[in-house]
């Protein structure tokens, strides 16, 4: 059974494998490149190699080490991707090359550079120690000192480097970009050190640097690289991941990068496209906001989708010119939205960034309504982004929930009919969840934050509501009300780490606190800033003043559960729903 089992595997991968490999000769790739049949496809990052790790590559080459595996990607007729030539390769000139290279570019720009006498570097080979003179032989490769063997220097970009490399360069370096007549360089070297010595042996000398050449020069241009190739077939979104598998550790490649280059030759730039937005919408910048999100929210505009496939398969450089401007247009306008309206009075407090998504996708038609009309859709885009904030509706699964919403949304946000999201329709979020939830609960704790904002929470130190700039000049930030350490002190049973012991602090008040407990800093407070405006500012963070307040007299879990009554209703105003109180 495991027999019939076995030969069925290997039938089936013989009769549609996923890639095939074949060794190529390090001499037929460099013609190639030159040639622009390989060539690398637009969304590669630069060559970033320095000289050492040429050198590196090339003892290993010459030691007939492995270097890893090359990864091709074979292109059919049609031309799906941008692409462009190796740095120092010519031009492509519009030339559609055979194969593109999605793994192994450093080391094939490395080695062409090296092997053609392109690019900053020029690198010798000092063939003397090779030679073992001791024998007159040829040393093995652990017994040559290849620091002193291989050595690179700057090209000659005029007469004062051309005179450094001279006064470096003996007659025994040889070019390694001259691999191709090393045999002509050896007779020339032989007849200079005849010159030198009338008594030199030319023929054993000869046969000598042959051997040399045999052992350490051939292998410059017979050394087989493994390639695994990629045939044209092969799905987008395949390509992806496995770039992103094999390069996590230089630039990865996402959809944005990939769709860059399909696109391209379409006459639709996204690179272009994302710096014009950078620059006229600042707020993308600010929240950091990724490229590949906007084309979620494209495509969910334009196929209901968000998903990662359908982004790859479905969207059209069409679409790109349809619906990118207006997305756009979106993202800036709902950040501007929940800044002015919801709170977000940072990046850092924005509790999902993917909300975004259909918020932007729904925005033109919201911006297109009549000035009454459209007051109620904000109103209920609002709700929206409560309602899923606080049901933590994406934590999970987010690019299924997004279609799911934006489905609903165009409908429900723009006229009020119909069903809304499955946020706004159950809120299965209940007074314990708040009581017990820490600060690792990122959309509950920035929603709160957010919350305190939109309920006008005031600057402890100077009493005003909070603004973005406001925020940033006072360096105001998420801090204990109860300190961390005085907790500790107390042995508290309690977590210090729960988020309705969180609020949005200034830096000189937080200094005012320290790790005292709450009477005693309050005390302080007291005392520079008067009664009545601390009591405010304590109020407007949603903690309770007045006779029985915890806060006041050092109850930590009493403070909780009067903080907890207090936001509970400040959510349900936000959210429009009743909370379960169990």
């Amino acid at each position: 059974m495991e027999a019939k089992e076995s030969r069925e595997m290997t039938s089936a991968y013989e009769s549609d494998p996923i890639f095939e490999t074949v060794p190529r000769q390090l001499s037929n790739l460099v013609t190639r490149i030159r040639a622009g049949e390989i060539a690398l496809p637009d969304f590669q990052r630069n060559f970033v190699w320095d000289a050492s790790k040429t050198e590196e590559l090339i003892r290993s080459i010459m030691s007939k080490f492995p270097v890893g595996t090359l990864l091709f990607w074979k292109q059919g007729s049609d031309e799906l991707f941008a692409s462009r030539n190796f740095e120092g390769a010519p031009e492509l000139h519009g030339k559609k090359p055979a194969e593109l290279v999605l793994d192994g570019q450093q080391r094939l720009t490395a080695l062409y550079q090296a092997l053609t006498g392109a690019g900053d570097e020029r690198f010798y080979l000092k063939v003397d120690e090779f030679i073992d003179a001791q024998v007159d032989g040829v040393k093995e490769f652990h017994e040559v000192d290849f620091d002193k063997a291989i050595i690179s220097l700057p090209s000659s970009a005029g007469p004062v480097q051309e005179k450094k490399n001279a006064e470096i360069l003996g007659i025994s370096h040889f070019p390694v970009a001259d691999v191709s007549t090393f045999d002509d360089w050896l007779d020339e070297y032989v007849d200079a050190l005849k010159a030198e010595d009338d008594g030199t042996d030319s023929k054993f000398l000869k046969s000598l640097y042959r051997r040399m050449r045999d052992k350490y020069i051939i292998p410059l241009r017979s050394y087989g690289l493994p390639v695994l190739t990629l045939p044209d077939t092969t799905p987008i979104e395949a390509v992806c991941t496995i770039f992103e598998t094999l390069n996590r550790t230089g630039k990865p490649l996402g959809p944005f990068g990939l769709l860059t280059a399909r696109y391209y030759p379409q006459g639709v730039n996204l690179r272009d496209y994302w710096v014009e937005a950078q620059e006229n919408y600042k707020t993308l910048v600010d929240f950091n906001i990724d490229p590949y999100n906007v084309l979620q929210a494209v495509c969910v505009r334009a196929h209901g989708s968000a998903q990662r496939s359908d982004v790859l398969k479905k969207l059209t450089a069409e679409d790109i010119r349809t619906h990118w401007h207006p997305i756009i247009k979106g993202i800036a306008g709902v950040i501007d939205m929940l800044q002015a309206d919801c709170g977000v009075v940072a990046p850092k407090w924005l509790p999902y960034g993917m909300l975004l998504i259909p918020m932007a996708a729904t925005w033109p038609e919201v911006t297109n309504l009549d000035p009454i009309d459209r007051a109620s859709a904000f109103e209920r885009l609002q709700k929206f982004f409560w309602c899923s904030v606080f049901t933590t509706n994406y934590d999970q699964g987010a690019n299924s929930q997004v279609g799911a919403d934006y489905s609903l949304m165009k409908t429900w946000v723009i006229s009020g009919e119909g069903d809304a999201p499955e946020a706004v329709r159950d809120l299965p979020v209940t007074a314990s969840t708040f009581r017990s939830a820490s600060v690792r609960r990122k959309a509950l704790y920035s929603g709160l934050m957010c919350l305190l904002v939109k309920s006008r929470a005031e600057d402890f130190h100077t009493g005003q509501a909070m603004t973005p700039y406001r925020v940033g000049e006072a360096q105001i930030d998420s801090h204990h009300i109860f300190p961390k350490a005085y907790l500790k002190r107390r042995n508290s049973d309690e977590s210090s780490e729960l988020l309705l012991n969180r609020s949005l602090i200034d830096a000189e008040t937080n200094r005012i606190i320290k790790d005292k407990a709450p009477s005693a800093y309050l005390k302080e407070m007291e005392d520079k800033y008067g009664d009545d405006k601390l009591a405010a500012v304590l109020a407007s963070h949603a903690i309770k003043v007045g006779p029985g307040s915890g806060i006041f007299e050092d109850g930590y879990s009493e403070f909780l559960d009067q903080r907890l009554e207090i936001v509970l209703k400040l959510v349900e105003r936000a959210t429009g729903r009743s909370l379960s109180t169990e």
